[in-house]
């Protein structure tokens, strides 16, 4: 096998095409020392491998560690840093303005928190609704293995979003059921019907949607030669090499013929890409 890419595992890049193309990322904490990106499309039906090297660093300092957090971080920047608060997973605990609990960066709040947010439903292994910053859009969707989703309203901050979006997760679904999600299985389901109930809760909780001409229907396919039938995942920590015939990638997943893996998890993680052909 030849080695086509080395470099820090981060969130995969994709493009809303037709169908999704999806560029693995160098996620090293020096931008400027970052390789190129690894085109995933080229590679589909062929034999890949993942290696990891036994590196891990800290996706935000570069701090080499055993073990990373969040998604990316070592512990002292999981304490610190405010990308790694607990409001950023559940922005309804958001503490900005607490005497006693300040937000760990002002600048931080301003250019991510306190920015028009956009809450959707889509379609994954089931209807869900989200919430997502209005620069995410699409990606957040493609990033979830989404089929089908429709803008249902814009909030101004994080925090209205998320007030919003844990009332509506009492009696709407929030989360995505991957290894389903995974398996192709998506319900045949009006996602327009299922819109409709939730603006009704919307308007119930003094949340305005948005204009008729803006709730457009989004539509996604994604690069997947075969789904698999039972879904079995790679685990880096436990052996370093996963791989086999490339079947596709949907969400943050590679598919193989021999499992799947999310590269998402393994932000940090040091690898090698390898590929027959």
């Amino acid at each position: 096998m030849d080695v086509l890419w080395t470099g820090t595992l981060t969130k995969m890049r994709s493009e809303h095409l037709e169908p999704v193309a999806y560029h693995v990322r160098d996620g090293w904490y020096d931008a400027s020392a970052r390789g190129p990106e690894l085109p995933l499309g080229p590679l589909l039906g062929r034999r890949v491998e993942l290696r990891f090297t036994g590196e891990i660093h800290c996706v935000y300092c570069g701090r080499a560690v055993k073990k990373i957090f969040n998604q990316g971080f070592c512990y002292p920047c999981g304490q610190a840093r405010a990308e790694a608060d607990i409001c950023i997973v559940k922005p309804e605990l958001c503490h900005h303005g607490e005497a006693g609990n300040p937000c760990r960066d002002e600048a931080f709040a301003q250019s991510q928190c306190f920015q028009p947010h956009v809450l959707y439903v889509s379609l994954t292994s089931g209807t869900k609704v989200g919430i997502t910053r209005r620069p995410n859009v699409p990606s957040r969707w493609i990033d979830q293995g989404a089929v089908q989703a429709i803008p249902l309203a814009v909030l101004p901050s994080r925090r209205e979003v998320g007030l919003a979006e844990a009332k509506l997760a009492e009696t709407h679904d929030d989360k995505t059921h991957w290894m389903r999600m995974l398996k192709g299985d998506v319900p045949d389901v009006d996602l327009r019907a299922d819109a409709a109930a939730v603006i009704a809760d919307l308007e119930a909780l003094g949340v305005a949607p948005l204009p008729e001409a803006e709730r457009v229907l989004h539509e996604f396919t994604y690069p997947v030669l075969e789904y698999p039938t039972k879904v079995k995942s790679f685990n880096l920590d436990k052996a370093p090499t996963a791989g086999g015939v490339l079947h596709g990638v949907k969400g943050q997943y590679l598919i193989f013929d021999a499992g799947v893996i999310n590269l998402r998890k393994y932000t940090g993680y040091k690898v090698e890409i390898a590929a027959e052909g």
